[in-house]
């Protein structure tokens, strides 16, 4: 039943398709919003308190699969759909997802269940290598992902987002380099963009898994955007041996040129050599018996059938992907100080949404967002920053509008309400709303028309990228319109 509904919703959209809306590039507005709906999975409490998705409605809910993993399908109006994965749980069960923490090769299959074997491809390298606990949570997913996809592409939605927050970022890395390959192999529609945003996430797999991926979403298609305070990013610990680096290097031939010298410079030579390279295996052996075989019963114990894979003999566990830097100042860590009982003061979404919203675009994305396109025509409101209320509470029947004549500096619109009009200030990207305007004066119903207003005021600068129109207050984008 929720599989024909989702259908039905995404089969609804076409009408409002006007071509691919998703761009290259970190975009803050957009990641703040998935911010957003990757919240929806926190208990009532932790959704009440923090502020509602407005582009977006879920269309599905995933059930529970897995070592607790579950996803969820977003869907907008521009025919955009968010694949939204959960983090980490407070269930021993998730947690042992997290403590399974042997690297397996990123190409290979792996029997899930007494029926189930996953084939999959990440990277092609034989060196490739990433953590087993969240392939296997990507190998549940992705069954019911990928016929959401099938409908979705069918209904004419061929932009996706890919999100995940903690645990779930761990996961979008793999599930995206899945997708991706699926996509070389002919097996999904070579024209949906898929664009993700691992948030908080931990690292996925070792370097040249790393390598693959970059390359594989390089040119804006793929963030890891980090919390410098936040310690998930930093886990699982690595340990790098003298197997984790490439095939031509000094050290691999180091024991042959130490049994060439002379016996007193080969026994000081071999002492060395030894003392720094066996450690650093013996830890990696360790770190496989403790995270992967010995960890594997666990995991037997709560997936039926599973059988463990052989492991891929490295624990160098890598940060991936083009790396979002959100650094704390002085304020944030009086709003979120370093605490030694509660562990994830720096870790959910209110501090990332904290540091994110504080967060100055680069000079090369400040002369990107002030190019001075063709302000002229009609816009329509689908995105305003601020309020807890979702976007169509705010505008449940009409969405506020705005039409600018740049040639006899005017503009008039809606508030979703009244109509109003007035002069246009604008000298090239910068805009200003703070002029008198003449307006009716109906009564209206909500908060929709003063929010709008109020905001409006704030704004000044905009940019103008084909039929979306952004409205920006100093540097946060705080209203987005779609050409009518």
């Amino acid at each position: 039943m929720k599989q024909i509904i989702t259908t039905l919703i995404c089969l609804a959209l076409p009408c409002l398709v006007f071509g691919q809306s998703l761009k290259t590039g970190f975009d803050k507005a957009e990641y703040i919003e998935l911010l957003k709906v990757s919240a929806q999975f926190g208990d009532s409490t932790y959704v009440s308190s923090f502020p509602a998705p407005q582009q977006y409605k879920l269309a599905y809910r995933s059930p529970v699969v897995g070592l607790d993993n579950r996803w969820d399908l977003w869907t907008s109006q521009q025919a955009v759909a968010v694949l939204s994965i959960r983090g980490t749980t407070a269930n021993s069960v998730s947690w042992l997802s997290n403590f399974y923490a042997a690297m397996v090769p990123a190409k290979g299959s792996i029997q899930i269940s007494d029926k189930e074997n996953f084939q999959y491809e990440l990277a092609s390298s034989p060196k490739a290598a990433v953590h087993v606990g969240w392939l296997l949570g990507t190998a549940f997913l992705a069954k019911d992902i990928l016929p959401k996809i099938d409908s979705c592409y069918r209904a004419g939605i061929k932009d996706m987002l890919i999100m995940g927050h903690s645990q779930g970022g761990g996961i979008a890395f793999l599930l995206t380099a899945y997708l991706k390959n699926l996509q070389k192999q002919g097996k999904i529609p070579a024209d949906i963009r898929f664009k993700t945003y691992c948030s908080a996430g931990p690292k996925p797999g070792n370097l040249y898994f790393a390598y693959e991926y970059e390359a594989a979403t390089q040119n804006g298609w793929a963030y890891n955007v980090v919390n410098a305070a936040d310690w998930v990013p930093e886990v699982p610990f690595s340990i790098q041996t003298i197997n984790d680096v490439n095939t031509t290097n000094p050290f691999r031939g180091a024991p042959a040129m130490i049994k060439k010298q002379k016996l007193p410079q080969r026994i000081v030579l071999k002492y060395i050599y030894n003392s720094l390279s066996k450690p650093a295996l013996k830890a990696q052996q360790n770190y496989q018996k403790f995270l992967g075989r010995l960890a594997s019963k666990t995991v037997q114990k709560n997936l039926n059938g599973y059988v463990a894979p052989d492991y891929y003999n490295s624990s160098d566990y890598v940060r991936t992907g083009t790396t979002i830097v959100l650094l704390p100042d002085s304020e944030y860590f009086k709003k979120y100080p370093d605490s030694e009982e509660k562990i994830f003061v720096h870790h959910f979404h209110p501090p990332y949404l904290y540091l994110t919203e504080k967060l100055s675009m680069s000079p090369d994305q400040m002369q990107s967002s002030s190019t001075n396109q063709s302000l002229d025509g009609t816009w329509e409101l689908n995105y305003i920053s601020g309020p807890r209320m979702a976007f169509e509470g705010l505008y449940p029947e009409k969405k506020p509008s705005i039409t600018f004549d740049t040639a006899n500096q005017r503009l008039n619109g809606s508030t979703s309400c009244n109509s109003f009009n007035g002069k246009l200030v604008v000298d090239g990207p910068k805009v200003n709303f703070t002029q008198p305007m003449a307006t009716t004066r109906m009564m209206c119903p909500g908060d929709g028309e003063q929010t709008f207003l109020n905001v409006l005021k704030t704004v000044n600068r905009y940019s103008v990228s084909d039929n979306t129109l952004t409205l920006i207050m100093g540097d946060i984008a705080v209203m987005r319109f779609i050409r009518k």
